[in-house]
């Protein structure tokens, strides 16, 4: 029988330095919710180009994404306290040249260049933080660890963007990403000189593996699914709510699927759930699905409202999934790593949903976008069963090659 059991969260907050290195994660995450707005509104203002300025803001992300994997695996072999104070200081420096070349209208191929650079500087904290709920927690309680990180992404994507965006319009879009830049800077300091509760360290003596285990791989492939849903989501709630003529619409349709999403981690975080990690993540994936179904249906009226947030009541348990799914089957001297490998799948996603909704929006309307977004948690399912399917026939076939070698 399935059973709540909010007492787990006061069981992983006590945990030794737990509160500290969360909100010290919340800090450090300011640059990856807000740095690529951040460059959009300075772009865009130099150069009167949002095209550009989206550009920019992609480029940051590839370089994100793509560089999480050697920072995590930098993390486990000699702790987190160096890579993240490194981390901190030349997230600073890159992002200064950044703006400098911006202000001061350097070749425009520099911007994209140092975009690129910021990114790879700019340490996803998250995968961070989840090995330190793994290295602190066992069984259902690392779900609720889980949990919480995934309620400290809602929070961040609730107050980092407007942040830049107030500070922006107030003094000028240069200051709007100096602060939000400066935050991140501290949080990863901060988190960095939290040592009691860092995962140890596996050392140098062992070769590092750079291919990830065979059942790391479709969680990957199924997070561009994720990550397309998410870009596709943002740019049409956008232009959503232009459409109908409010731009303070937007706020709200955001709020209520941040609100559904931290509201459906909570609950999901404090279940005891009897089925296996990956039936409790293809069947996430499939109500995620048939829900998103329900937006395009909605998209002409303020009913739209409810349904994003039945949507994100859905969305938050999938993500708490996934990486449940994740850390059952990562390596125990590779945790970070491995962690960190759904923010290349989300790296490829979130601007290929962003542009192919963005263009479907140009061409059909703005309620036409969330067409994309069912699309994309489609392809999500499709994905995810197509890959959880190849590690089944391959466990099945490995099995009895084991059984006769041994």
């Amino acid at each position: 029988m399935t059973a709540i059991d909010l007492d787990r969260y006061r069981r992983a907050l006590i945990a030794p330095g737990a509160p500290w290195f969360s909100l010290a994660g919340l800090l450090a995450r300011f640059p990856r919710g807000a740095l690529s707005l951040g460059a959009i509104l300075l772009e865009s203002g130099a150069s009167g180009s949002y095209a550009l300025g989206g550009a920019i803001a992609a480029t940051f992300v590839v370089g994100l994404s793509l560089a999480g994997p050697v920072w995590a695996r930098a993390m486990d072999r000699v702790g987190q306290r160096l890579p993240l104070l490194a981390s901190a200081a030349a997230l600073i420096v890159s992002t200064a040249l950044l703006t400098g070349a911006v202000l001061w209208r350097w070749p425009v191929w520099t911007w994209f260049g140092l975009a690129a650079i910021a990114g790879v500087c700019c340490l996803d904290v998250g995968p961070a933080v989840r090995a330190r709920w793994t290295a602190l927690l066992a069984g259902d309680d690392r779900q609720s660890g889980f949990a919480i990180e995934t309620i400290v992404d809602e929070i961040l994507y609730v107050l980092a963007p407007p942040l830049v965006t107030v500070i922006a319009v107030a003094a000028a879009p240069a200051s709007g990403l100096a602060v939000i830049v400066v935050i991140g800077a501290v949080g990863l300091a901060w988190l960095g000189v939290l040592t009691r509760s860092q995962p140890i360290p596996r050392g140098r003596e062992r070769r590092a593996r750079l291919v990830p285990p065979l059942g790391i791989l479709p969680l990957v492939v199924a997070w561009i699914g994720v990550g397309a849903m998410f870009g596709a989501f943002d740019i049409t709630a956008v232009a959503w709510a232009a459409e109908l003529g409010g731009a303070w619409l937007t706020g709200v349709l955001m709020a209520a699927f941040a609100l559904g999403n931290t509201v459906g981690a909570i609950v999901y975080g404090a279940l005891t759930l009897r089925p296996s990690a990956r039936a409790r993540w293809l069947a996430l994936t499939a109500l995620v699905a048939a829900a998103a179904v329900m937006l395009p249906l909605a998209a002409r009226g303020l009913v739209l409202i409810g349904v994003v947030l039945l949507f994100g009541l859905l969305v938050g348990p999938l993500l708490v999934a996934g990486f449940a799914l994740l850390e059952s089957r990562v390596d125990r001297d590779r945790v970070t790593e491995l962690l960190a490998y759904p923010s290349i799948g989300s790296g490829i996603g979130i601007p290929l949903g962003s542009m192919i909704a963005g263009a479907w929006i140009d061409a059909q309307g703005a309620a036409s976008g969330f067409l994309i977004v069912t699309a994309a948690a489609a392809a999500a399912l499709v994905l995810s069963a197509a890959g959880e399917g190849v590690v089944a026939v391959v466990a099945r076939v490995r099995r009895p090659v084991v059984s006769q070698v041994s």
